[in-house]
């Protein structure tokens, strides 16, 4: 209902005005505010000032861009080396997940979320962190490298040593070794050189009437993101193929075998 609502506004909103509405959402919810104590996490374990973070945190993204550019990775292993050795994304993506629009979007997750949770790409981890606190039993799995080693730092930093921190190419096994209630997949897919196949993987390791909250399915590269890999399949149809069906709700959440309608 919520989501016809918007869209009959889209449509009878004049193009203009639709063009300015957007540019005040967008700037919105790009308003970054601050996690102070996460910040000062990251000056720790970088060994750097408050404000030499700071600095990072806000050319974080532009670093990654030049980095690859350098690099120029083609290969699914030239890809996974360049994950592996970069430094800068643990704070781009502090810098992007301490924006409006972000932190309401994680909220959003944490409330609609149950039972046991993955956190496919957990980045710096924040999001399992906040499950943990939550009370979920909540495993992160993420690609080894300089992203993943801040997460277990982290966890460790905070306090919270229950949370499994799982290498995706190590630790297949113990991530597919059972059935989620609920698996998250956030800015994660248009990394991976071969997304179907772990579309595969989540859709069969989730519940029936689990959830999937994934995004960035239409996904194509971008100038300011070259590493984000244009997804060219039919998604829906492959996600539905395992009973997995978007909501009527949020585009980004997805319910395996639900009820007929």
């Amino acid at each position: 209902m919520v989501k016809n609502i918007k869209n009959l506004i889209r449509r009878k909103l004049p193009e203009l005005i639709k063009k300015l509405l957007s540019r005040v959402y967008n700037k919105w919810n790009l308003r970054v505010v601050l996690d102070k104590n996460l910040v000062k996490d990251l000056a720790e374990y970088f060994n750097l000032s408050y404000e030499q973070t700071l600095c990072m945190l806000k050319v974080g993204t532009r670093l990654n861009k030049e980095l690859w550019n350098i690099l120029t990775p083609t290969t699914e292993e030239e890809i996974k080396r360049f994950y592996k050795i970069i430094p800068f994304y643990p704070f781009s993506l502090a810098w992007w997940h301490m924006s409006k629009g972000q932190r309401d979007f994680r909220d959003k997750i944490l409330r609609i979320s149950r039972g046991d949770v993955l956190d496919y790409g957990g980045g710096i981890g924040d999001l399992c962190l906040a499950f943990s606190k939550k009370g979920f039993n909540v495993t992160y799995a993420d690609l080894q490298g300089k992203t993943s080693e801040f997460a277990k730092w982290f966890f460790k930093k905070r306090g919270y040593l229950n949370i499994p921190t799982l290498d995706v190419e190590r630790d297949q096994e113990k991530i597919w070794g059972r059935i989620y209630d609920t698996i998250i997949c956030i800015d994660t897919i248009e990394h991976i050189p071969h997304p179907e196949v772990i579309l595969e993987k989540i859709a069969m390791h989730l519940k029936n009437n689990g959830k999937l909250v994934i995004t960035a399915l239409d996904f194509a590269g971008k100038e300011d993101h070259p590493m984000h890999l244009e997804i060219n399949f039919d998604v829906e149809k492959l996600l539905n193929s395992f009973e997995l069906f978007k909501s009527d709700i949020y585009d980004w959440l997805w319910i395996k075998n639900p009820k007929p309608r």
